[in-house]
C-alpha cells in the first residue's frame, strides 16, 4: 500500500517509542527538512527513474534474460561475453558504452557500470541477442512489458490519458515478476506500480530525475581529482565552477538556438550516390552544388551518419516513423 502522511507519522511514533529498532519500515527518524514550510517527506520526495530502473529493475531483467539463455543451453556464458564484447556500438551510444559483462559477473549476479551504461545495454540487448529472443521463455514478456513502461516514463511531455494504460502495464510487470521470477523480486519492483499516481501529482518523472545531478556530481569529482587541491577543496571547486559559468554566459549565442556543422565541403551533384540523386529528384531538389558535412547540430539535436530519428507520428495510435541517416 502507498505510504501516506498518517502512516508515516505512525512509523515515526513507533520509532521514538522503540529503543531497540533503529529503523522501522524504512523510516530512520524525522527528516532534516521537516521544518520547511510545505515540505513533507511523503509528498515532497518523489521516486527517481535512475535508481528505480537504471540501477534497479534493469539489471534484474537483463541478468534473468542472460541466465535463461544459458540454462536452456542456447548460449553459454562465454558466448554471451563474446557477443557483448564484439558488438559495434553506434555513434550516439559510444559515450555510454558499457563495460564487458564477463562470466564472473553473470555467475555472481552483478552487472557493473554506471546508470547510463546499464540503460544502454538494456535497450540494445534485443539487437545483440536478436537470433534467440524470439524463442519462447519466461523473460521475454517481462522485457517487452518493461520496455513499454519506460517508453512512457521517459517522455518529456505526457498526457493524462496515458496514465490508465501505464497503470495496467506496471501492474502486469509486477505480476510477471512475482509469478515467473519470484527470487528476483525486490522493493523497486513494487515501486514501479506507484509511478502512475506519482506522475498524476508531480508530472513527468524526467523533470525530477537524478541523472542531471549525477552528471553535475561527476564534473565536480573529476575537477577535485585534477586540481590536486588539499587545503580548501570547496573553495577551489566553487571558484572553478563560477569561472566556467561566466565563460559560458559571456558567449552571445549561449541563449540562442544556432545550427552548427563540422567538416563542411562543397560537392557537385554528380558526386552524390545514385540513391541520393534519385531521392533529390523525387522531391524536386535540383542544385548544381551541395554542402556536405560530417555532423550537424539542428535545434540542439546532433545528427551524424548511421543514426535513426523519429520524424513524425501517424494514425491515432501515434505510430512512430523513423528516418535513417546514411
Amino acid at each position: 500500500m502507498p505510504r501516506t502522511r498518517a502512516t508515516h507519522q505512525q512509523k515515526l511514533e513507533q520509532l521514538m517509542q522503540s529503543k531497540d529498532k533503529p529503523i522501522i519500515s524504512g523510516v530512520t527518524g524525522e527528516s532534516f527538512l521537516a521544518k520547511l514550510v510545505g515540505f513533507h517527506p511523503v509528498n515532497s520526495l518523489p521516486f527517481d527513474l535512475m535508481h528505480d530502473f537504471a540501477e534497479g529493475v534493469y539489471p534484474l531483467v537483463l541478468l534473468a534474460i542472460l541466465k535463461e539463455a544459458s540454462s536452456r543451453h542456447i548460449l553459454t556464458y562465454a558466448k554471451i561475453e563474446e557477443r557483448i564484447q564484439s558488438f559495434q556500438y553506434g555513434v550516439n551510444d559510444a559515450k555510454n558504452k558499457p563495460p564487458i559483462i564477463r562470466i564472473k559477473h553473470l555467475a555472481n549476479g552483478h552487472i557493473v557500470g554506471s546508470a547510463s551504461q546499464k540503460m544502454c545495454i538494456f535497450k540494445l540487448i534485443p539487437i545483440i541477442l536478436h537470433d534467440i529472443l524470439d524463442r519462447p521463455g519466461d523473460t521475454l514478456d517481462i522485457y517487452v512489458c518493461l520496455r513499454k513502461i519506460i517508453s512512457i516514463l521517459y517522455c518529456t511531455k505526457m498526457r493524462r490519458s496515458w496514465l490508465p494504460y501505464l497503470a495496467t502495464l506496471t501492474t502486469r510487470f509486477q505480476s510477471l515478476m512475482v509469478n515467473r521470477l519470484p527470487n528476483n523480486v525486490i522493493p523497486k519492483v513494487h515501486f514501479v506500480t506507484e509511478y502512475p499516481c506519482l506522475i498524476a501529482m508531480n508530472g513527468p518523472p524526467t523533470g525530477y530525475d537524478c541523472d542531471r545531478f549525477e552528471g553535475k556530481h561527476l564534473y565536480f569529482k573529476q575537477l577535485a581529482i585534477r586540481s590536486f587541491s588539499f587545503k580548501n577543496p570547496p573553495l577551489t571547486l566553487a571558484k572553478r565552477h563560477q569561472l566556467r559559468q561566466c565563460l559560458l554566459l559571456s558567449n552571445k549565442s549561449f541563449y540562442n538556438i544556432t545550427d552548427e556543422t563540422t567538416w563542411e565541403k562543397t560537392i557537385q551533384h554528380s558526386e552524390l550516390s545514385l540513391q541520393v540523386q534519385r531521392l533529390l529528384n523525387e522531391n524536386g531538389i535540383a542544385e548544381l552544388t551541395y554542402i556536405e558535412c560530417k555532423t550537424i547540430s539542428l535545434d540542439h539535436v546532433k545528427i551524424v551518419q548511421e543514426s535513426a530519428f523519429v520524424f513524425k507520428l501517424v494514425h491515432e495510435e501515434e505510430i512512430p516513423c523513423f528516418i535513417y541517416i546514411r
